[in-house]
């Protein structure tokens, strides 16, 4: 390949300007802006020039069916082997502007194993030059037919400035907690990463995310999650400090790790080395898209591969996680690239555990910062947390107060209590933190920061619940004005009865008209806002501060007083009760951006009564205003 400074403008002298003669203006202008042009293809250019001084690369345009090479890859331990590779043949625009060229691999446990998740990225060198990385495979095939990412399309794709911050795009899946703490995406992860596969479609080998520290009732609860974004959580361990100490540096073949959760638990996401710079520390692998969310900030990890498992779906490696090495920072089709050296951006998450046998654990995480998945790590992290400290089946009851620190050096408090005997106490305790967090990362307004976040949790084998068995009024006539005394009686835990009492104020403006009052647990409140569109999506910061901050908790049952007939609004992400005609008569004219939307009821009032345990049950009276 020719260096820049040798290529010349066509018509240009050999001898040029000081050689004797002169460029007229009009040329030298044209001159000038040719080499700028020049400069600017160098400079994009850069990536795989400096890769090929290294490296001699196979060209796509080379590769014929029948050629022969060889890959490498570690099948045990760190010691990276070489396996063979033949070439069937070359999928032109197999993707848009993409190729991929298809091989039959050999050696090693490959007969018997096929392609295994954990190979991505496995480089395959013909001839002693670099074609690319082992990226894609058929699920349930019978033979070691693989898709090879070529490297040229590696750098090519992932050659990208870096921005400051990661943002998913529009489209892209966020975490959403339903009303009684169960995750989902929404809008739905793409069909190609998610739960359904077809065999006959080449699809990248699914990324093994080795997790040390999950129990098995915690992995029934995340793993669909991870799934759903094209990982699969299998076993994982911690490197000894003995074995890290023997550990080499990276070169093509070793495995290595994409840190997803880090510290006392660990979720790394596992892959193979396809090439390292070694005069700028670039490293790429995978061969294909990791999170496919193009700038990253996760940490990169040494690993070592325990064991092959062979599966008739999808076999797999079993990796452990090794000490930190570097940052990957470009996420694209082709694959991933990172930096030797660099350190990630992380979310420092710190839970302190009292747990029922009695005794205090902490637990120092640190988890990826980025808007899809600080949400989904800081859900699976304290679902680990929780199974691994109380027992995964049988009543008990968690205490958990959370307080997140966030960008502009605020700090926001939540806290509640679960009670259970099914795994609704892990998701709803978990839920009371990841659900903020993703509200603050992925809000429509503007990209909230979350510097920290810490936890405390205490729990009892009890099931510290109370159930609402009654409510009534002193009387169901009421003064505009005045208040009602509403009366409550419910049953603890332990069986005893008892009664609570609460006074309502009756707004002057109801005079003459009937009344609803609901009485309700924190679920029966948060389903009736969901069905009567009460709460408004936030157009301003504070507004996403005080949903946190007002959040249902399970502790609390809530006092709502409802009139029907009274026009209530949502507008800018604000609930209106009560609209006077002529404020009416402006909201209903109203169209800007579909911030408005007319309720046909309005909340005059509403309070609560604490209690001491989860409270349960819901009941609604009517009562009569007196006209003036």
């Amino acid at each position: 390949m020719a260096a820049v400074s040798a290529v010349r403008p066509r018509g240009a002298s050999r001898a040029g300007p000081d050689a004797g003669g002169s460029i007229p203006p009009f040329r030298d202008l044209v001159l000038r802006i040719h080499l700028v042009i020049l400069g600017v293809l160098a400079a994009l250019a850069g990536g795989a020039l400096q890769t090929a001084a290294q490296t001699a690369v196979l060209p796509l345009d080379e590769v014929r069916p029948g050629m022969v090479g060889e890959g490498r890859t570690v099948f045990a331990g760190q010691e990276v082997e070489s396996f063979g590779v033949e070439i069937v043949g070359v999928l032109d625009g197999a993707m848009p502007g993409r190729s991929i060229v298809l091989a039959n691999l050999s050696g090693g446990p490959l007969a018997h194993t096929g392609v295994m998740q954990g190979m991505s990225g496995s480089p395959v060198y013909v001839d002693g030059r670099l074609l690319g990385a082992v990226a894609y495979a058929f699920p349930f095939a019978k033979d070691p037919i693989c898709g090879i990412t070529p490297f040229e399309e590696m750098v090519r794709f992932t050659e990208m400035p870096l921005s400051a911050v990661a943002t998913p795009g529009g489209g892209t899946p966020a975490l959403r907690f339903s009303p009684a703490g169960e995750p989902s995406f929404d809008p739905a992860p793409a069909p190609e990463i998610g739960i359904e596969r077809d065999g006959r479609q080449l699809l990248p080998i699914r990324t093994p995310v080795a997790a040390s520290g999950l129990s098995p009732a915690a992995h029934r609860i995340v793993a669909p999650l991870f799934r759903q974004l094209g990982m699969e959580l299998s076993p994982g361990g911690f490197t000894g400090a003995a074995a890290q100490a023997g550990v080499s540096p990276l070169k093509p073949g070793s495995p290595v790790g994409a840190t997803l959760i880090g510290g006392d638990l660990v979720l790394m996401a596992s892959g193979t080395v396809t090439h390292v710079d070694e005069a700028t520390g670039e490293v790429f692998a995978f061969g294909h898209p990791f999170t496919g969310l193009g700038t990253i900030s996760i940490p990169m990890q040494a690993a070592r591969v325990e064991a092959n498992v062979a599966s008739l779906s999808n076999s797999f490696r079993i990796t452990s996680a090794g000490s930190p090495i570097g940052v990957w920072q470009q996420d694209r089709a082709t694959g991933v690239r990172g930096r030797l050296g660099a350190r990630a951006r992380t979310i420092p998450l710190r839970i302190q555990v009292e747990g029922s046998r009695g005794g205090r654990r902490d637990y120092d995480l640190e988890i990826v910062d980025h808007d899809l998945y600080s949400p989904v790590l800081a859900f699976s992290a304290l679902v680990a947390v929780l199974s691994q400290e109380e027992r995964p089946a049988g009543t008990q009851t968690i205490r958990l107060g959370a307080r997140i620190g966030v960008g502009d050096g605020r700090t926001l408090a939540v806290e509640d209590v679960f009670a259970s005997a099914s795994a609704s106490v892990l998701t709803g305790a978990a839920a009371l933190v990841a659900a903020p967090v993703a509200l603050l990362l992925g809000n429509p307004v503007e990209r909230i920061p979350v510097r920290e976040i810490e936890v405390d949790i205490s729990a009892s084998e009890e099931a510290q619940a109370a159930t609402l068995t009654r409510a009534w009024l002193r009387s169901s006539r009421v003064r505009p004005g005045g208040t009602a005394t509403l009366r409550v009686a419910f049953r603890d835990f332990r069986g005893a009865e008892a009664t609570r009492e609460l006074e309502v104020p009756i707004p002057r403006s109801a005079a003459g008209s009937r009344l609803t009052l609901l009485v309700a647990d924190a679920l029966s409140v948060a389903l009736s806002d969901q069905r009567q569109g009460v709460t408004g999506t936030p157009a301003r910061v504070e507004q996403i501060y005080r949903a946190i901050s007002r959040h249902r908790r399970q502790s609390r049952l809530y006092v709502r007083l409802v009139g029907s007939g009274r026009s209530a609004a949502v507008v800018g992400g604000e609930y209106l009760p009560s609209l006077p005609p002529s404020v009416r008569s402006v909201v209903s004219r109203d169209s800007s951006g579909g911030l408005t939307r007319e309720l046909p009821a309005s909340v005059l009032w509403e309070g609560h009564l604490d209690f001491d345990a989860t409270v349960s049950g819901s009941r609604q009276l009517t009562l009569q205003v007196e006209a003036r």
